[in-house]
């Protein structure tokens, strides 16, 4: 796919979405969120892919958003980038076939909320995984309001949306935020087992599964738009501004509530 950040593979039955950007740590900006939508639509179109797998290059999975343009841009030019940023999170939730995330490093923020737009997750033990947008003003605003609590109920989502915690992948297992989690070198052979094991099954039969598992969970469409009328608020106050500049400093914020 020449200098795209977003590498698409096909072997056999199997197809892995790679975002290729490993010196930025997968940051999920424009161009990326750009890149995994056309490559995850063109995808879809394909009817010989029985499973995809969804993997970042490097040690990172996806750091997420990046803090510098967030906080270096207005609310409006913020809202569009968010909206990027989820339209490639929902062409990759649409996808027909079953999906793999392989969680090789950090999924933190937008990166958590890629991963379980995927149908499994496998992650490295040692990766960090969680949704730190309370600590910069903001909300996870491409599905995670919705996914993590339909994931792992609504007591344990609500604990890590508010606090903006972070767990590791062993703790992720536990709480169900991943289906598997290996030790780092085996994250890529995990997933792949797991993708081949699904290869395997009648692919009518795993594109139905997945697409009434999908209805059955209900319109995340409609969830998504009202986080964006709520984020639209938010990129507009002072709080989160200051949130952007404490992270940039490394220092903690201090909220003002306005």
């Amino acid at each position: 796919m020449g200098d795209s950040p977003v590498e698409v593979r096909r072997e056999g039955h199997l197809a892995t979405i790679a975002l290729a950007d490993p010196e930025r740590r997968n940051v999920l900006d424009a161009a990326m969120a750009t890149a995994l939508r056309e490559a995850a639509e063109a995808l879809a179109a394909e009817g010989e892919v029985r499973c995809a797998i969804l993997t970042g290059s490097g040690t990172v999975f996806a750091a997420g958003a990046d803090v510098n343009e967030i906080g270096s841009a207005g609310a409006e030019e913020n809202l569009v980038y968010n909206r990027q940023l989820r339209a490639a999170v929902n062409a990759v939730a649409a996808l027909p076939m079953p999906t793999v995330a392989a969680v090789n490093g950090h999924a933190i923020g937008g990166g958590l909320e890629l991963a379980l737009a995927c149908t499994l997750r496998v992650a490295s033990t040692e990766a960090k995984l969680g949704t730190p947008e309370a600590r910069l003003g903001i909300i996870p605003a491409t599905g995670g309001l919705a996914r993590l609590p339909r994931l792992i109920g609504a007591s344990r989502a609500a604990r890590l949306l508010l606090t903006g915690d972070l767990v590791d992948g062993a703790e992720a297992e536990r709480l169900g935020i991943v289906d598997a989690a290996v030790p780092a070198a085996q994250v890529a052979d995990a997933a792949r087992a797991l993708a081949e094991r699904i290869a395997a099954a009648a692919p009518l039969s795993t594109r139905a599964i997945v697409a009434t598992l999908r209805e059955d969970a209900g319109p995340i469409a409609d969830a998504n738009l009202r986080s964006e009328e709520r984020l639209a608020r938010l990129l507009a106050s002072a709080d989160r501004r200051e949130g952007a500049a404490a992270f940039l400093e490394r220092r903690e914020p201090s909220f003002q509530g306005h």
